[in-house]
């Protein structure tokens, strides 16, 4: 319950700092969710009505004042490309999954957020304790930045201590694989 009430005080948080930021900064709010099997990021970017037409320029790359599915995409492969997401020591590759882009009038007044989702795979973990770090070089002469991790869907991950640095664009998650779900064929012993 206690857990329950955190998480949502955090995402309460995010959403209030999302519809206040300042109209000079771009807001970078990262959501994290832990499964056993793979790490699932959301990313909401908001630029700020005095920063929207930098990061219009880097979006709209032929600059036709438009925003086409191909440079969604890659803004979104963009977005990836300047974090570094490492578990236990092992560099994570993100794959996107989604990118979501409200309309350019939306990103130039500074109400638009853009919403990039992403997942990075790997070999189901064992019990245990691990570490996952993510570090975000996006955009930041512009940027400020929020990070939290989500509790898990996956019962058999218990999230921990969460370290950030000032700047929260480093990020250090410690958390527990408790069991393995049952059915899943992983072998305790290996």
């Amino acid at each position: 319950m206690r857990c329950t009430l955190i998480s949502a005080g955090c995402l309460f948080g995010i959403v209030l700092a999302v519809a206040a930021h300042r109209l000079d900064e771009c807001l970078q709010a990262i959501r994290v969710g832990v499964f056993t099997d793979r790490v699932e990021l959301a990313v909401d970017i908001t630029p700020g009505a005095a920063v929207a037409g930098g990061v219009l320029k880097v979006i709209d790359s032929d600059r036709d004042g438009r925003i086409s599915k191909a440079e969604e995409e890659g803004y979104g492969r963009a977005v990836l490309n300047d974090m570094a997401l490492r578990l236990d020591d092992r560099r994570l590759s993100l794959t996107p999954i989604s990118v979501q882009m409200p309309p350019v009038p939306q990103i130039r007044d500074g109400t638009g957020a853009i919403r990039v989702r992403a997942a990075g795979a790997f070999d189901r973990l064992r019990p245990g304790a691990h570490a996952l770090t993510l570090t975000n070089t996006h955009l930041p002469d512009l940027s400020v930045y929020l990070v939290n991790a989500l509790r898990s869907k996956d019962r058999s991950v218990e999230i921990g201590r969460q370290t950030r640095d000032e700047s929260q664009r480093g990020y250090r998650l410690d958390f527990m694989v408790t069991r393995q779900p049952p059915g899943t064929g992983v072998n305790p012993r290996q």
